[in-house]
């Protein structure tokens, strides 16, 4: 049937109804981030979505609050978009966000730039099925995908069923749709992403929220009707959800009708095969983007490039990817910011064999003998002294059980040297590439733990961390102060990331800190955490050499200069103009060392990282 405009008084869908709408979907966000995360199989079982959700839509919700007064329904819908871009984390935030792009291009096409008509909405539903299907490099059906197609055919369906005696409205056409998508969650149930695609569960109850909000009497309001302060406040959403909660409890009864995907998947190869996730921001054009997308599906999976171009092509686009090769993910054209680099699988560290009873035993202990290891091979080492340690801690009976565990400290790793991203990434941190205040603020988001431990890779870097940290305690004041009321939005405000800043000033010492505190979040306070991370990046000697004394004669000479017979380790992390035979050099001078000090050219081990950092041009770290 051919598209129709409504007939005259239908309601219509204006700005303070998508404020209304986005305040409903992040409280109900809020209060299933639990359930959703648990439902979360696919394609990573990291137990994240709900969180990740949770963040790109409070995102959206805080781009509104930077509205001026009389933002009309277009301007509105894109600053939650482009929100929604900036701070979408995971892959099923990036799809969140790209639902609202959707949905703001929809909205800067429609005629009328204040008021969303039925057949616009439609529109909206089919184009947000069809963008979604394609910011996805390997489409895969049952999930949000799957979600996403089944209400824009409910929405289409409600439009053309409707009458002249009855005709189209957005209660109606969302209604449909909402339906749509419940009835494609319980289709889709068991498919093999867990009792319940964990996306396309968020999806539903973000479309169970516009119906709701809109049944609420919000599109009542007049076209250019604006509130007075477009802040996000408590009191701009419905009082009531009730579609969403037959929703949510449809979830509940899902959930406890079937066995969790995890264990139903027991012997099935994970859906991501990629080793880390990598994610940032991009600022280029719409075919620098394109041609990334192509580039990173060639070395990944769960590949999503989404963004907002202006008129001329020009945007902001937010790009995730999972990989096995996290530096080659990043571009080459365009510039790239907030660039977070977190493991997804168990390494080789992590699995290391057992240790020999003559090998060493940590550096913050006596040394037992003169074997001399790396720092990845010290945490190794380490991961397995904890495995042991485990089974005495339980033995305290009721007195270890009396006293709750503390709360998880999480890790963040500034540095400049995209060569070493993969190595930091494999200690279990967040890795922040080029760091600043917001990059790192989207670290401590990533981390899900309440308080982290920030190694700054510089001074600089050691500024943003701390304007991060201020940023964040001022953020977390302020949501205690709106949750200080009653209700289920009031209760599930979170407390706010804790950082502390450790005294690391450079990679050498960023990269011996974040070796030293592997493993150790779940077992250590926050404070206990950052003095280890310090202690151990102090006693590491470094020397910066850059220009002529970078070059390898000068090298050489720094380091026999350095030197000391008790050393077990040399690192050497090569920048980016670093003289292509300066760690072969580097080598030959510590064996050459080694042998006249101490009869032997292996006593004191060698490891050479190409950093690729701007800066120093050669970095030299002894311990």
């Amino acid at each position: 049937m051919a598209d129709r405009t409504d007939a005259p008084g239908v309601p219509v869908i204006t700005a303070p109804l998508l404020h209304a709408w986005l305040n409903a979907a992040r409280a109900v966000a809020e209060s299933t981030r639990e359930l959703v995360n648990f439902l979360n199989v696919f394609p990573v079982p990291d137990a994240d979505t709900g969180t990740n959700v949770l963040l790109t839509v409070r995102s959206a919700c805080d781009a509104l609050a930077l509205l001026p007064p009389g933002a009309d329904l277009a301007q509105t819908a894109r600053a939650a978009a482009d929100g929604a871009v900036r701070g979408a984390r995971g892959n099923s935030g990036l799809l969140i966000s790209q639902v609202l792009a959707a949905l703001a291009d929809v909205c800067a096409e429609a005629p009328d730039p204040t008021a969303l008509r039925p057949v616009e909405l439609v529109h909206a539903y089919e184009r947000i099925a069809t963008t979604t299907w394609a910011a996805v490099s390997r489409p895969v059906a049952g999930t949000l995908l799957t979600v996403a197609q089944d209400a824009a055919t409910g929405a289409r369906t409600a439009f053309e069923e409707s009458t002249a005696s009855a005709p189209p409205s957005v209660s109606t056409v969302a209604a449909s749709a909402a339906f749509g998508a419940q009835e494609s969650v319980v289709e889709t149930a068991g498919l093999g992403h867990g009792a319940v695609d964990a996306g396309g569960a968020a999806l539903m109850l973000m479309y169970t929220s516009l119906s709701d909000t809109i049944d609420a009497g919000h599109a009542d309001a007049a076209p250019g009707a604006l509130p007075a302060s477009p802040s996000v406040t408590a009191t701009s959403m419905p009082s009531t959800l009730p579609c969403t909660d037959v929703a949510r409890q449809m979830l509940d009864d899902l959930v406890a009708a079937a066995t969790h995907g995890a264990g139903a998947r027991e012997n099935a190869g994970p859906f991501s095969t990629g080793e880390f996730e990598v994610m940032y921001l991009l600022e280029a054009t719409a075919a620098q983007a394109a041609a990334l997308r192509r580039d990173l599906e060639a070395i990944g999976d769960s590949v999503g490039v989404v963004g907002t171009p202006d008129a001329l092509g020009v945007g902001m686009f937010q790009v995730h990817v999972h990989t096995d090769t996290p530096r080659a993910a990043l571009p080459r054209s365009g510039r790239a910011r907030q660039v977070c680099i977190h493991h997804l699988h168990p390494t080789a560290l992590a699995l290391a064999p057992a240790w020999e009873a003559d090998e060493p035993p940590l550096p913050t202990s006596a040394p037992a003998d003169g074997r001399v290891v790396s720092f990845e091979r010290l945490a190794a080492r380490r991961a397995q002294h904890d495995s042991q340690a485990a089974p005495a801690a339980a033995g305290n009976g009721s007195h270890a059980a009396a006293n709750s565990a503390p709360r998880r400290v999480g890790v963040i790793a500034c540095t400049r040297a995209p060569g070493l991203i993969e190595q930091f990434a494999r200690t279990g941190a967040v890795v922040v590439l080029d760091p600043e205040r917001d990059g790192i603020v989207r670290a401590a988001g990533d981390l899900g733990a309440a308080q982290a431990v920030v190694l700054p890779c510089d001074p600089q870097a050691a500024a943003s961390a701390h304007a991060a940290a201020r940023f964040l305690a001022a953020r977390s004041a302020v949501s205690s102060v709106r949750g200080a009321g009653t209700g289920e939005a009031a209760r599930t405000i979170p407390e706010g990331v804790r950082l502390l800043v450790c005294d690391t000033d450079d990679e050498a010492g960023v990269l011996a800190a974040a070796v030293a505190v592997a493993g150790q979040g779940e077992h250590a306070e926050l404070g206990e955490l950052a003095t280890r991370a310090g202690s151990v990046a102090a006693a590491v000697r470094t020397t910066a050499l850059t220009g002529p004394d970078a070059e390898t004669d000068a090298v050489a000479a720094a380091l026999t200069a350095a030197l000391r017979p008790d050393d077990e380790l040399v690192t050497v992390i090569l920048g980016r103009d670093a003289l292509p035979d300066v760690g072969a050099v580097a080598a030959a001078t510590v064996a050459r060392y080694a042998e006249q000090q101490l009869d032997s050219p292996d006593a004191i081990e060698v490891v050479i990282h190409a950093g690729a950092q701007p800066t120093p041009d050669v970095l030299l770290a002894i311990g």
